[in-house]
């Protein structure tokens, strides 16, 4: 499995999300099926039919039962707050590891904001190739950057990509931080906490238990040994709960709040009236530069 590969399944995952009625649905996302390679956009044909987008679904569910879960709602988290921090005068918004994200052509008022994204070459690559032949021209807002974030510094790429580190920026860094290197992941925080006063960065990360086995939810195991198991693992690091404010506070950034499957029940499963699980190994930080 290919890093690629999981950012095409997490836009997969959008796109069927899409399929549901708008009272069911947890976010509006017509971009995701358009800019999927073609392999994925059968499936999604697929399921158009109700009682196929049940069956797929529930098999889905049972092969890594609250994955799906975990991805529709750490992506209506983190819509709700681009849209809070837009309406709260943000002036630039940073997507570290953008894969297909959507939220540059979908979230309202995003067009009248600097906007930069940042990938591996790869995957830019086939998003800007899909997006000028599906959507159209990349808005004039939107930058692609592509990077390594093991090998590269993100800011210094941003910096020539026309990045003004001196902006109000909002940061998302969505499904990034167990593909890289502890080294990485604190270089990338360094960086952001230069950002003005104000600034914020909303990041997923995967807990530290479930990296090193300690910890591996019923029906998970095939997670595991997929993403870290084998001559190249695709995930490396993880986070303890308990030392997450600790670790941003030597960064001087503050935790506003750190989310995970029981919020994410109350806030978004629930209200919609659907019985679905989340998946408990991965939790979602919203942190405000000091």
């Amino acid at each position: 499995m290919r890093v690629s590969s999981t950012a095409y399944g997490a836009a997969f995952l959008r796109a069927i999300e899409n399929l549901l009625p708008e009272d069911k649905r947890l976010f509006e996302d017509p971009y995701s099926e358009k800019i999927l390679p073609s392999a994925y956009k059968f499936f999604v044909t697929i399921m158009r039919p109700p009682v196929m987008w049940n069956l797929l679904m529930n098999m889905i569910e049972k092969s890594s039962p609250g994955v799906v879960g975990g991805i529709i709602c750490r992506t209506r988290y983190i819509d709700d707050l681009l849209i809070n921090a837009i309406q709260e005068g943000i002036e630039t918004v940073v997507n570290l590891g953008a894969g297909m994200d959507t939220r540059a052509f979908r979230i309202p008022g995003i067009e009248n904001i600097k906007y930069f994204e940042l990938d591996s070459p790869e995957i830019l690559k086939v998003k800007s190739s899909n997006t000028n032949k599906k959507i159209g021209e990349l808005l004039s807002n939107v930058t692609f950057v592509p990077v390594d974030f093991n090998s590269q510094d993100p800011g210094e790429e941003l910096k020539k990509a026309g990045y003004n580190l001196s902006s109000k920026t909002f940061f998302i860094w969505e499904g990034v931080t167990q593909y890289i290197s502890k080294e990485a992941i604190d270089n990338t925080l360094k960086y952001v906490a230069q950002a003005p006063t104000g600034s914020k960065i909303v990041f997923t990360y995967v807990l530290e238990s479930f990296i090193d086995g300690s910890y591996i939810p019923n029906g998970l195991n095939t997670l595991h040994k997929n993403m870290l198991k084998g001559e190249k693992p695709l995930w490396f690091y993880g986070f303890n709960p308990s030392e997450i404010r600790r670790y941003l506070s030597q960064y001087s950034i503050h935790v506003i709040e750190d989310v995970g499957s029981e919020e994410f029940i109350k806030r978004y499963i629930k209200p919609k009236g659907r019985d679905l699980a989340v998946m408990e190994i991965e939790r979602t930080v919203l942190a405000a530069v000091k």
